[in-house]
């Protein structure tokens, strides 16, 4: 149900709409950066017509806003004080009641505005912002018919006449002008929805007996116009058919149509179509005969837990290869069995693509894809399908945990440790973190999966938060890849600077290709070059937005990965002017040229985000890869995460200490992560395979357990260190970033809160103790997108206290700071320390 108690009649679908009555109200979370929700009267004209999940356009000060209903509540004592809607923009529940305190938890938690959350929970292109229109005041049309303006003036002033209800033109200060004069008066508007159901006209029989007759007169007569009989064969056999269908199977086929619909034999119609996101199967998955031991106990235990309809969180730990996809499977079948609904997620789109190919091979059709990089149009199928019931799984990156599905009973995080669950832009949320409230919220299941778990969960596993299931073994008992470690400093010695490829590597590969299999190469920086540097004076070409060294690319073109600044090459130094400039340093596409010369006969590919830009491209270089027609794959991370290639039976790393350099805490997991998460590509079929790193730092923990397949040790090293500095997850921390476009406004307003905040826990004698302030201090990326940045970090043992106290940072803010143009940005759980 949808409307709470307030419901009483259905309509289209089986959706509520309140019950008519002569007074209601509704809580309306507006679509601004404003806290708290508002209370709106329904006018009489829209009784009946609203309910819970659907957008309403509400005024909001001088505006008119988007506002999205949360609960339907009796017109309260104060009714005739209320403002009305004034119109409501949808004809079906965008979402389900049950995910209102979802959205209020979100919001409460990561400190983001409640309409803002739910914003951007929904699909793209249904969200519209607000435009400007103007109108001729009465002052203006006298003025136009007076004649004696200036042509800039009398020119805006006839396209205003002109053009009522349009979104006016830049540059507006020139209008603006002619507002203040009095000519013109503005409007905000919202415009009606770009996205919905895609309509395709189609055509029927009208009457099939009387078509029948037609059709065996014709057949028998040998008349009418040519392949006439078997166009109504043809319409008769499908029930209703695609017109545009028909037509590309007969040429005359406009013509026949016209014909036939005129004789009022055949009707057309329109009707909506489905759109199709997922594209064709990328890996039918084989339903295996027998589990295995350690797979049949894993899913008996869970499949305990979705029987109880209880919230259950489970950390399912379960090395690479072993068969948790076969689990996870069968957990869905049991919960779609019980009459809910799944929600799988996973860290990449690319991924998901794959994953939909395993799933719907065994679930059928009623089955999602959900991701940002679909088209508008099929994301809102998409999430009109989730919301009427119509799927059993939906399956997609982060954005999945807004699945409006009805029931949901399991929740599956696949790779949880992987950081892409983090969304760096607002609302800077953690899925994985979320999906275990929400599944807390429905009384389902989380299922949290990793074959090298985050070190939270893992942590929490065994303090008994969550309920911790082992695979421990590789399906049939398959070895874990052997692992040779390369020092490049002696590679550097042999080969000289810049050397890629390392003697042993490029042996491996050898043999390999020359076996018929295949390998996959990881390094985790993309570009051609990393540097272009001036030889007189030592200087790199920077971004003249960031603070970061501009990447020599093959199209010979210098870029920024941050703001996306490009330029060509230049033929000299901007410090300088000296002549002497040179690239240095590798990425991905040095690496595939590279390759390309050292095994001049060997396919070799590259999947990077350069590389997959265009849709589709990722799930091609994947499907060409498991048909075998690639012998190489170069990639970056998104190689690395849960793809199961048996033919693969070399892996290569070849810069393991990349992700040690990055100025974070987190720097050591990361790196176990990643190089644990390839080296388990290789060797899953039934061939033996073999890992190569190659690295400056053969000491280093996270890669010498990584090498050695040892997470426990890893683990509690791991932990150990956090535990004396008080790191996650001992603590929880949140990052206040402070951006502006003047340095010294920017510096000036980050020493005012770090000083603010220290006075407000000054004030708390016995919880301000509680709460560790490190900062202000310069990000390490100082500039990004021409703001200059500071940080400061609050470390608390207490989520609720930490946000206690930013929240009253963000008050002081907005009263103090806000006017000099100076941004202040929240994450909490925070994941970037750039």
């Amino acid at each position: 149900m949808f409307a709470g108690d307030c419901i009483r009649e259905s309509f289209a679908d089986g959706y509520t709409l309140t019950e008519p009555k002569k007074q209601t109200c509704l809580r309306v979370a507006v679509s601004l950066p404003v806290e708290g929700t508002y209370t709106y009267a329904v006018p009489d004209f829209l009784t009946g017509q609203v309910a819970i999940g659907m957008r309403v356009r509400v005024p909001f000060g001088k505006r008119t806003v988007t506002g999205y209903v949360l609960e339907v509540i009796p017109f309260p004592d104060i009714a005739q004080s209320l403002k009305e809607i004034t119109d409501v923009l949808d004809p079906l529940p965008l979402f389900h009641k049950n995910m209102v305190p979802f959205f209020e938890w979100v919001s409460r938690y990561y400190l983001y505005p409640l309409g803002l959350v739910i914003r951007n929970a929904l699909p793209g292109g249904i969200n519209m912002d607000t435009y400007k229109s103007a109108g001729l005041t009465r002052k203006g049309t006298e003025a136009l018919e007076k004649g004696g303006l200036p042509p800039q003036e009398k020119e805006r002033l006839l396209w205003v006449r002109d053009h009522p209800g349009a979104r006016l033109p830049r540059p507006l200060h020139t209008i603006y002008r002619l507002r203040e004069r009095g000519f013109l008066t503005f409007i905000d508007r919202a415009p009606r929805n770009p996205t919905g159901p895609l309509l395709r006209r189609f055509i029927k029989a009208k009457d099939e007996v009387h078509l029948r007759e037609i059709v065996a007169s014709l057949d028998s007569a040998r008349s009418g116009a040519r392949n006439e009989a078997a166009f109504l064969t043809r319409v008769l056999s499908k029930g209703a058919i695609l017109q545009s269908e028909i037509c590309k199977e007969f040429p005359n086929g406009r013509y026949l149509v016209e014909k036939w619909v005129k004789k009022g034999i055949v009707e057309g119609f329109v009707a909506p179509v489905y759109r199709n996101p997922a594209g064709g199967l990328l890996s039918p998955s084989i339903t295996p005969e027998v589990l295995l031991e350690q797979q049949a106990s894993a899913l008996e235990d869970i499949k305990q837990r979705l029987r109880r309809r209880r919230f259950s969180p489970c950390l399912l730990y379960g090395v690479t290869g072993s068969g948790k996809t076969e689990v996870y499977l069968r957990a869905v079948e049991e919960v779609i069995r019980n009459g809910r609904q799944a929600i799988l997620m996973v860290p990449e789109i690319s991924l998901a693509s794959y994953m939909f190919g395993i799933f719907s091979s065994r679930l059928g059709e009623r089955i999602s894809i959900y991701h940002s990089a679909l088209s508008r149009g099929e994301r809102y199928d998409q999430w009109i399908r989730l919301a009427k019931g119509d799927v059993d799984l939906v399956i997609g990156p982060r954005s999945a945990i807004w699945a409006p599905v009805p029931d949901p009973g399991l929740i599956i995080v696949d790779e949880e440790h992987d950081t892409a669950y983090k969304q760096e832009n607002p609302p800077r949320y953690q899925a994985r973190d979320a999906a275990v409230v929400r599944a807390k919220m429905e009384k389902a299941v989380a299922l949290l999966g990793s074959g090298t778990p985050s070190i939270q969960s893992y942590h929490h596993s065994l303090s008994g938060r969550y309920h911790l299931v082992r695979m421990p073994e590789r399906v049939e008992k398959r070895p874990f890849p052997e692992i040779e470690m390369v020092d490049m400093r002696s590679e550097t010695e042999y080969g000289g600077k810049g050397q890629i490829l390392s003697r042993r590597l490029k042996e491996a590969l050898r043999s390999e290709i020359r076996d018929g299999n295949q390998a996959l190469l990881f390094l985790n920086r993309r570009g051609f070059h990393r540097l272009y540097v001036c030889l007189t004076c030592g200087k790199t070409m920077q971004c003249p937005n960031c603070d970061v060294a501009l990447i020599h690319h093959q199209d010979n073109r210098l870029r920024c990965h941050y703001c996306g600044f490009h330029s060509a090459l230049s033929a000299e130094c901007p410090s300088c002017h000296g002549k002497r400039l040179k690239p240095y340093g590798f990425g991905t596409e040095r690496l595939e040229d590279e390759l390309r010369k050292v095994f001049p006969g060997a396919c070799v590919a590259r999947m990077d985000t350069d590389s997959t830009r265009k849709k589709g491209s990722a799930v091609q270089i994947l499907r060409k890869f498991g048909a075998g027609e690639i012998d190489i794959l170069v990639g970056t991370q998104m190689i690395t995460k849960g793809y199961d290639f048996p033919n693969v039976t070399l892996v290569g790393v070849i810069a393991a200490d990349l992700s040690l350099g990055f100025p974070d805490f987190r720097a050591g997991e990361r790196t176990f992560h990643i190089l644990s998460q390839v080296a388990g590509r290789a060797g899953r079929g039934t061939k033996k395979g073999r890992v190569i790193v190659q690295t400056f730092n053969i000491d280093h923990y996270a890669i010498k357990t990584a090498i050695t397949h040892d997470y426990d040790a890893f683990f509690e090293k791991e932990r150990g260190l956090r535990e004396a500095l008080g790191y996650p997850p001992f603590s929880h921390m949140t990052c206040l970033r402070i951006k502006g476009n003047s340095k010294e406004k920017t510096a000036e307003a980050a020493r005012f809160l770090g000083e603010a905040m220290k006075e407000i826990i000054a004030g708390w004698p016995r919880r301000g103790k509680e709460i560790k302030i490190l900062g202000p201090a310069e990000a390490p990326l100082f500039r990004v997108k021409g703001k200059y940045r500071w940080q400061i970090l609050v470390k608390g043992g207490k989520v609720a206290l930490v946000n206690h106290l930013v929240e009253a940072v963000d008050r002081l803010f907005k009263g103090r700071l806000q006017s000099k143009g100076v941004e202040l940005s929240v994450d909490v759980d925070f994941y970037q320390m750039n």
